[in-house]
């Protein structure tokens, strides 16, 4: 496996020992001062005796003509007589290329510093300029690139039709993209902070413009701008720059071939953190102009993660040499991220190499935030902070750890927060830098670093060149007011495409660390993540880790491996379908047996054939008997829900009608109506109406057996009211059937669907609770004979009924019309609710001389 597999630039560590090289003036016998002309007389003498044709030393000889070559170049000479060395070391010179050499151990004088910086003074005692210098200067401010136009861009837009020139990509198959999100809350509102990451294969465009080139990438380095890029939708391709080999190339490219190492270092204007380029990808289709060519030195010495990173090191590099112009050999420079990947690393060392003394600032998360606050320049902003507060034991460790990491990489001091340096400063009586470098670009962090830097007048500044994690800058305006200095703003990409001379300035510079890395004098920890094999979630998490300073590089499968992989892909692709078609098939065959046994058990519901016709359970218990029962003229039967609670109401209902005999049936205490006593009328479905709604296509099981239920519990009804009708010597055209709620619905179903052999005189209901009106339409179109007269119904709402709502009252009201020997009439109860009470018995009392046989 790749992960976690760590690689150092230039991190073939070995012991080696300067030697020192011998006293070429004792070798030649002459004295420190003497004379060229000394040196020569000197010379001929010994070489003529230790020659090897004349029996001398070949080695002496050899070190004399050494020893001669140094004494007599002044230049040699010179460093042989201040260092002991005639050569120049790797370190030597780079010191002595960077920014013209000032950083030599020679450091221009004060007074060369005086007389390279131009006065306004000066300017104004020289007077007005010339013509000349006016048209020069107006010359200077015009964007010359933006005045030319070249062949190139002609041809971009003119004489042809660029679709004539695109060329067909030879890659077939997909190629892994390392896709970005951003993180957002349950309602879909960003949350910021890092991103979310997965792979995932994507089509490759069928061809490439004329202009454009075909990338094979092969490293990408996992920055800050990656981790915290400020994405606005979902799925975007992340990376804004890479290292890899030019696979194809556009009719109208010129200066880059097939095979071609390239850097992927796009214009600013082009793209931005919401939009990047997209490096994170196997290939990559991009501009020419977005492609810096690597030269072959720098090919043969280092390898792609570590080129991936030149421009975190020219940037750290460039830094330096712009704004640390007037720094010197032994000056502090102040550094907020020197922990944090390539770029932290890369600063260090090079302050290393120039002599520079880095304050580090390292915050750690989990530690305490002691914050400078208050007035620049005043002890109270940092002395009256409270910082007795620890750090957890593990993040003590983490910063003991990093500190003496950073000590070893060339940092002078290490402090926690702004608050530790300056109380550092104080005790040691130190200036302050004059220069801070932010690279962590926080809300907070520019401000901290105005409290430790010189004042304005003194050229103090503040360059911002991480991307930091998306936030914006706040800085109190007394606070940089009182300072006076600048803050600067720095961009790799920009500074590069600016010039057309600073993109061989940044090769030139990646020459110069090849020596270094070659010397062993440039270290840079890298760890590397594979795309498409190892865990990219991992490989973010370490990027964002700010106790973990190691690079993080994703490298990238060949295209032998992304075809393999693509069809793979392809064939599990294909099998998962396969798979996903037999389970539907398997799940349709379910599906159609169920609703075919489905509709085979409502077709014989409340038929001579159904389950409850066959298995009949016994009569429904008599719960009161009242009213005439020895010579009556029709038979009242109250089928209600609470029995109990009914007896008082029944026993008035039968003094109203004394000529009737009453019976009042309990179905609730049946044992075929428990599950149908359980069901509750205050569900959301009961009270919004879409229950009643249910048509035979959407029947859940219980809804199935619930219907099973009402049958049974009506034919338990015929069973309870037969006996009563022979007792009496009545038929049933003397029955009047009266009930509430659930009891309601079941005598109702009974009428209507023929258990009931014959037709009853009339019925009073209460808020009858029918079970889905729409499939009792059905049955009764299927099942009912009309009677020899018509049904008198009669159906009573309380209006505040919320277990009745509107629309099942008209659709039951509609199914009844459906009847045709039935006579409905409708009623409402003002302020009742769902409930048997007085109001109800009076209303039923009323009624029954309309309902009673004549």
């Amino acid at each position: 496996q790749v992960q976690g597999h760590r690689k150092s630039v230039g991190s073939n560590r070995f012991c080696h020992i300067a030697m020192a090289e011998p006293d070429y003036y004792q070798l030649i016998g002459v004295d420190r001062n003497a004379t060229l002309h000394e040196i020569r007389s000197k010379f001929r003498a010994k070489v003529l005796a230790e020659h090897p044709d004349k029996g001398g030393d070949p080695k002496k000889f050899q070190m004399l003509n050494k020893a001669y070559n140094v004494l007599t170049d002044n230049e040699k000479r010179r460093r042989y007589d201040s260092t002991g060395r005639a050569e120049k070391s790797a370190e030597e010179e780079f010191v002595e290329g960077f920014a013209g050499g000032r950083h030599h151990f020679e450091p221009r004088t004060k007074e060369q510093d005086e007389k390279a910086i131009v006065s306004l003074q000066d300017r104004i005692i020289q007077g007005t300029q010339s013509h000349e210098e006016g048209f020069a200067e107006w010359l200077r401010q015009r964007d010359q690139q933006a005045m030319v136009l070249t062949d190139k861009d002609f041809m971009k837009t003119h004489l042809f039709n660029a679709s004539e020139l695109a060329t067909k990509i030879a890659h077939p198959g997909p190629v892994q993209h390392l896709l970005g999100s951003p993180k957002t809350d349950a309602y879909g509102q960003a949350l910021g902070g890092a991103v979310q990451v997965q792979v995932k294969p994507r089509p490759l465009k069928k061809t490439i413009d004329h202009d454009e080139v075909l990338v094979r990438m092969l490293a990408v380095p996992v920055d800050e701008s990656m981790v915290y890029a400020d994405l606005k939708k979902t799925g975007v391709c992340l990376g804004v720059t890479g290292v890899g080999r030019v696979e194809q190339a556009g009719t109208r490219v010129e200066d880059l071939k097939t095979s071609d190492p390239v850097l992927v270092l796009p214009k600013p204007a082009k793209f931005s953190s919401s939009h990047p380029i997209g490096t994170a990808r196997t290939l990559l289709t991009c501009g020419e102009e977005d492609l810096l060519r690597i030269p072959n030195e720098i090919l043969d010495e280092l390898t792609p993660e570590q080129i991936c990173l030149t421009p975190t090191i020219v940037c750290a590099y460039t830094v330096l040499e712009q704004f640390g112009s007037k720094l010197k050999p032994g000056d502090s420079v102040l550094l907020n991220a020197a922990h944090l990947s390539a770029s932290g690393s890369a600063l260090l060392q090079l302050c290393k190499l120039l002599k520079l003394k880095p304050l580090c600032m390292l915050s750690l998360p989990g530690s305490p935030k002691n914050l400078a606050k208050g007035e620049y320049g005043s002890k109270s902003a940092w002395a009256d902070v409270d910082s007795r507060a620890a750090a957890p034991p593990t993040v003590r460790q983490q910063y003991e750890r990093i500190s003496e990491l950073l000590v070893t990489m060339g940092a002078e001091e290490v402090f926690p927060d702004a608050v530790a340096l300056l109380r550092w400063r104080d005790r040691n009586q130190r200036m302050l830098p004059k220069l801070a470098l932010d690279g962590i670009a926080t809300r907070d962090s520019c401000e901290q670093l105005i409290h430790c830097l010189q004042s304005g007048d003194k050229d103090a500044q503040i360059v911002v060149y991480g991307h930091g994690v998306a936030q914006p800058l706040e800085i109190s305006p007394p606070l940089l007011a009182a300072w006076g200095g600048r803050i600067v703003g720095f961009n790799i990409a920009r500074w590069v495409h600016s010039l057309s001379g600073n993109a061989k300035k940044m090769m030139a510079v990646m020459e110069n660390v090849t020596k270094l890395v070659r010397a062993n004098k440039f270290v840079l920890d890298t760890v590397m993540y594979k795309v498409g094999e190892d865990a990219i979630s991992d490989a973010f998490s370490r990027a964002a880790d700010a106790a973990d300073n190691t690079q993080v590089v994703l490298i990238f499968p060949t295209l032998q491996e992304e075809l393999t992989l693509s069809h793979q892909e392809q064939k599990a692709e294909m099998e998962k379908q396969a798979r996903v078609k037999e389970e539907e098939a398997a799940k349709k065959r379910e599906e159609d047996e169920r609703d075919k046994l489905k509709s085979d058990w409502l077709n014989l519901l409340f038929t001579d054939q159904s389950v409850a016709a066959m298995s009949p359970e016994g009569p429904l218990s008599t719960a009161y008997e009242g009213g005439n029962t020895s010579n009556p003229s029709a038979l009242l039967v109250w089928v209600g829900d609470d029995p109990k609670s009914d007896a008082a109401a029944m026993r008035d209902i039968s003094a109203q009608a004394p000529s009737a005999a009453l019976v009042s049936l309990a179905w609730s205490d049946h044992p075929a109506g428990e599950a149908f006593n359980e069901f509750s009328l205050k569900s959301p479905e009961v009270v919004d109406g879409s229950f009643y709604l249910r048509d035979r296509q959407g029947f859940e099981n219980q809804d199935l057996d619930m219907l099973h239920d009402v049958e049974l519990l009506g034919r338990c009804l015929l069973e309870a009211i037969e006996p009563k009708l022979g007792e009496f010597g009545l038929d049933w055209d003397k029955v009047v059937i009266m009930g509430f709620g659930k009891g309601a619905g079941i005598a109702l179903y009974a009428s209507l669907l023929n258990i009931f052999p014959k037709q009853v005189s009339a019925m009073v209901l209460f808020s009858p609770i029918v079970l889905f009106p729409s499939f009792l339409a059905q049955k009764m179109e299927a099942l009912r004979k009309p009677g020899a007269g018509k049904m008198k119904v009669f159906t009573v709402w309380g209006n505040r009924n919320r277990s009745t709502p509107g629309t099942y009252r008209q659709l039951l009201a509609q199914t009844l019309k459906k009847a045709k020997d039935v006579h409905c009439t409708p009623d409402t109860l003002p302020d009742a609710d769902h409930s048997f009470d007085s109001k109800s018995v009076n209303v039923l009392t009323s009624m029954l001389p309309l309902c009673l046989p004549r």
